[in-house]
């Protein structure tokens, strides 16, 4: 061992060494037993770090318990999940933290023991009235037995027994004599014999004693003094019982039944496999359980992981299968069971809850406090069936989103948009094809917003979709040109963004089957409709996108391959599917034989809303919507505006009159279109823009949708105006711009809106 000079003075340098030459035959036995130990729970079987590795320490370290011309030395054990050290020394060879058992002292095996003790005690408590009347029919029969055992005891009838084979035998008369003076001479000597005059002064002295105790403190008072009798004659009868069943079948309480109760047992779950509806096992055959069943901190379900017999020839997907006759078997609700791989395909975990997960109030998502969020973090969307918060992979995956109408698409889709909302560097675009009031708020970040599935409408998402699709192909240019030690998979990372610009983009498009429903084309030459267009779009996005920052967020009432078509769906690995109509529709958002494995949104029970199935490349899982209302939303919107605005990332129609192209939503577009298909005039009258309104979306602008007749004129354009200038004030309420009504007199007196005006009023320079 060489030294080395330093500031605090001469430093022992640590080197290797043999330990095994310092070491006596015992010592090294315990180390390679350890070792052998640490091999043997290892994933692979094979040696790997949890061994050991040795170091030499420094001299002036307390040195371990060896011979004294040995180096001092520790030994560094790295723990199961890798990373943390711990310091152990040669008493750690003698296991002295193994001799206890993990089963006193793992928490989750303690509560799941309480679960069965409380559980048991109810059961015993309730069916105690049952006990006690078998126990009173027992010292019943034991009263009996007793009775019948004195009298044969005391009179000898074992001798008439004895008397009537003999006369059987046709023996004379004087031996019958014989037999009965016997009788007589026994009979006689038993009674005066001690014990038995014990005893009955003693039956005697009870009973009177009984009766006095009745007589003076009341016979409530005194049925306590005859429990020693009852115990007495119960004890008597269940000898007999069991002389009569010697197989001993016989019992006064019932076998505890944790079923329907939420404690799971591993009884209960090797019965419930063996289910005949069930049939995972035989009736020969067991799982063995892996450690023990345990209780979660909450204490709200019971966990347990095993191991199929390798003979049933069984794989855990089998057991996902049959989750609806397994949870039948259990007596819980299917919603309570959750089961997935845990290991091999013979290894199984599996959770049982007390009871229905999303049976509460909806949690509301933790981002409704939050000021500022990174989209990289994941979306908090939903909770899962243990209550947990759950953020999805949001980028380079995206969401679809179906269900039956009313069953919290949107409520699902909004609780993932709000974290690009509240990312700065998250652009926006939003298409609401309802045309209601549920994304109206996303209008402060979005770079184009989009209401309603109006021509206009129709014509400008289709639009916007292709400048995407071409804005995706500059950005993988932009990719293409980065250093390999920069975009080292070829796809957008967070420094990129930081340093390079090139931010992510969401893609809110709800109801989007009403979109591609589109019949209209914007030119009689052209061959592909705008629905036709829009599929195409959506389609390159969805494929390709991701890699480049851009994903989609899908909300559809029928998302099923005639309304969104596979393409789309099949690009969009992550889905959540609501309550729905049919196993189909089902299994077109989740994926083809999802039903089949257990997974059909059919059957989720339609008294809570925003429960439903959530899929990924994981697997399949339980899930409650995260909930998000409109005014919490329109502030989440109003924080994420002013996060842009400080980052200097607002842009599109959100930025107002920042000097870009920024358009608004609602009426506006409308306007823009009723003047393009006039070929862009200075100005239009009222009455003729309130006819290009009418064919553009009859159902809002026509005569009768304005409760006017058509032969009305006059009536219909005083209406039709109002009903313009209160839908302008309501598309710029969220911005500082306003449009007015202007007269002019050339070619007659009118009154109308000039191009110029509605140009700034949408913010388009």
């Amino acid at each position: 061992m060489s030294t080395t000079e330093t500031e605090r003075g001469p430093e022992t340098e640590a080197q290797l060494v043999d330990l095994a030459a310092y070491r006596d035959p015992e010592t090294l036995d315990r180390i390679e037993q350890a070792a052998r130990e640490a091999v043997r729970h290892t994933p692979a079987g094979i040696a790997d770090l949890t061994t050991g590795t040795v170091h030499l320490g420094k001299a002036d370290e307390a040195p371990l318990a060896a011979p004294a011309d040995a180096e001092a030395a520790v030994i560094e054990y790295i723990d199961e999940d890798g990373g943390t050290l711990e310091i152990l020394d040669e008493r750690d060879g003698w296991h002295l933290r193994t001799l206890i058992p993990e089963s006193l002292t793992d928490p989750g095996v303690w509560r799941q023991r309480r679960a069965e003790w409380a559980n048991a005690a109810a059961f015993h408590a309730l069916r105690s009235p049952v006990y006690l009347w078998r126990a009173t029919r027992v010292a019943g029969i034991g009263a009996r037995v007793a009775a019948r055992d004195s009298w044969s005891y005391l009179w000898a009838t074992e001798y008439g027994e004895i008397a009537d084979k003999v006369r059987r035998t046709k023996a004379g008369p004087e031996h019958i004599a014989d037999l009965r003076a016997d009788r007589r001479k026994e009979a006689k000597q038993r009674r005066r014999e001690p014990v038995t005059v014990y005893s009955l002064t003693g039956c005697t002295s009870y009973v009177a004693a009984v009766l006095a105790l009745g007589q003076t403190w009341g016979w409530v008072m005194a049925a306590p003094v005859l429990l020693p009798l009852f115990g007495v004659l119960y004890a008597l009868g269940r000898r007999e019982l069991i002389r009569r069943e010697p197989d001993g079948s016989f019992r006064i309480s019932d076998a505890v039944d944790f079923t329907g109760a939420g404690v799971l047992t591993e009884d209960g779950l090797n019965d419930a496999l063996r289910a005949r509806n069930v049939g995972i096992l035989k009736d020969s055959e067991s799982v063995t359980v892996k450690g023990f069943i345990a209780r979660e901190a909450d204490d709200k379900a019971s966990v347990v992981r095993f191991e199929l017999p390798r003979s049933a020839g069984k794989t855990a997907k089998e057991v996902m299968a049959k989750r609806d006759p397994l949870a039948a078997a259990l007596a819980v609700d299917a919603i309570q069971l959750s089961i997935r791989q845990d290991g091999h395909e013979g290894e199984v975990y599996m959770r049982v809850a007390d009871a229905h997960p999303f049976g509460g109030e909806p949690v509301a998502s933790p981002l409704l406090t939050a000021e500022e969020w990174s989209i990289w973090q994941g979306a908090p969307t939903f909770v899962d069936e243990t209550g947990r918060v759950i953020p999805i992979e949001l980028l380079f995956f995206g969401l679809l989103v179906g269900a039956m109408p009313r069953q919290g698409k949107t409520f699902t889709a909004r609780a993932a948009a709000v974290a690009a909302v509240l990312d700065p560097m998250c652009r926006i675009v939003v298409a609401d094809g309802k045309g209601g009031k549920d994304w109206s708020a996303t209008a402060l970040v979005a770079e184009a917003y989009i209401r309603g599935v109006t021509t206009a409408a129709v014509r400008r998402l289709t639009h916007v979709l292709e400048d995407l699709v071409k804005e995706m192909t500059e950005t993988y240019d932009k990719l293409f040109e980065l250093p390999d030690e920069v975009c080292p998979e070829g796809k957008l990372t967070p420094e990129i963004v930081r340093d390079y610009g090139i931010r992510p983009l969401v893609l809110i498009a709800d109801e989007v089957q009403r979109y591609l429903e589109s019949a209209d084309k914007e030119s009689e030459d052209d061959k592909l409709t705008y629905g036709q267009r829009i599929e195409k779009a959506l389609t390159d996005l969805a494929k390709v996108g991701p890699a480049a920052g851009m994903v989609l967020i899908l909300a559809s009432q029928k998302p099923t391959g005639d309304a969104v078509p596979s393409a789309i769906r099949d690009a969009i690995p992550q889905r959540i599917a609501h309550l729905c109509a049919t196993y189909q529709m089902s299994d077109s958002i989740l994926g083809t034989g999802s039903s089949a494995s257990g997974w059909n949104a059919k059957d989720l029970a339609p008294a809570f809303k925003g429960m439903g199935i959530h899929a990924d490349e994981t697997g399949y899982r339980f899930m409650r919507s995260l909930l998000i209302n409109l005014p919490q939303f329109r502030a989440i919107c109003e924080r994420g505006r002013a996060l842009r605005i400080t980052a200097g990332t607002l842009a599109g129609e959100a930025a107002g009159d920042g000097g870009r192209r920024a358009r608004v939503g609602g009426i506006v577009p409308d306007l823009l279109a009723v003047f393009e298909e006039a070929q862009l005039p200075e100005r239009m009258p009222t009455a003729e823009i309130l006819d290009g309104l009418a064919v553009l979306d009859p159902g809002t602008w026509a005569p009768a949708a304005l409760g006017v007749g058509e032969e009305d004129r006059a009536a219909y354009v005083r209406a039709g105006g109002t009903a313009l200038r209160k839908a302008i004030d309501e598309a710029l309420a969220e911005t500082e711009r306003s449009l007015a009504v202007r007269s002019w007199t050339s070619g007659g007196r009118a009154n109308g809106y000039y191009l110029a005006d509605i140009r700034a009023a949408a913010g388009i320079a």
